[in-house]
């Protein structure tokens, strides 16, 4: 199983959008796919359709896991979301994982050994979509990936914290994993305006190796796809085509 991290510090980037229609398109190339949220806000789950009830999620692993305390039974904690995407849910209780990992030996390992535990060997593909920000919880994520997939907003903002994202990465890979790669960023929330085009132009000038030939549009699809809390892989729509050809793609780089 390879496990991809979707991560940017920046909120807002088209994260979660990413991580459900890649999967969504994994799953129709044939692929067996398994998502986690880890992002207290807790989108990836909805999008996917789950409704919360007291069942067990990741966030209960990573408190018992942090307090030394047995681990639940993983009975529940898998579930179906729409398209065929297996995924586990996480808690709002999430966003307290700096203190509940304060005094937890190696708190940046906790999440892959956790998932070492308790992922059966049955996928082909671990998605984590993970929270905008550069603390434990996207540590965490990154020591547990093998490869990072970077979404870009292509806004001059946007790139004021990628450099830093990319430098978190090697300082992740230098000091904890040495595996972890950078599979490639992904324009998204293009728009036919020239400073969109501008920031496309520099990400291929500043990191031509790394950004994938296709773009994600701003488009109305990715909204409507969320409130109908199902993917846009599968529709007929250009956004759904974009996704598609960005699968393709990092398929390519993933099993080359």
């Amino acid at each position: 199983m390879k496990t991809i991290a979707i991560a940017n510090q920046k909120g807002g980037v088209g994260k979660t959008t990413t991580t459900v229609n890649v999967a969504a398109g994994l799953v129709s190339l044939g692929k067996r796919v398994l998502c986690l949220d880890f992002d207290p806000q807790c989108h990836l789950a909805k999008y996917l359709g789950h409704t919360y009830d007291n069942s067990v999620t990741i966030t209960d692993f990573i408190a018992a896991k942090a307090s030394y305390m047995d681990m639940p039974s993983t009975e529940g904690l898998i579930r179906q979301g729409t398209a065929g995407i297996d995924f586990i849910p996480c808690s709002l209780r999430l966003s307290r994982a700096e203190t509940m990992l304060a005094q937890a030996m190696f708190r940046e390992r906790v999440l892959r050994d956790i998932l070492e535990q308790i992922v059966p060997d049955r996928y082909d593909y671990l998605l984590i979509d993970c929270n905008p920000s550069m603390g434990v919880l996207l540590t965490n994520a990154l020591v547990a990936a093998d490869y990072v997939l970077i979404p870009v907003q292509t806004e001059e903002f946007s790139l004021d914290g990628l450099e830093d994202m990319v430098d978190l990465i090697q300082m992740v890979k230098k000091n904890i994993n040495s595996n972890l790669e950078i599979i490639g960023l992904l324009p998204t929330l293009t728009t036919r305006t020239k400073g969109s085009m501008d920031v496309i132009r520099w990400l291929h000038d500043g990191y031509p190796m790394l950004v994938l030939n296709a773009e994600i549009g701003r488009y109305a699809d990715a909204p409507k796809s969320v409130k109908a809390r199902k993917p846009v892989i599968g529709s007929k729509s250009k956004l759904a085509d974009q996704y598609m050809s960005a699968t393709k793609e990092l398929l390519a780089r993933l099993e080359d």
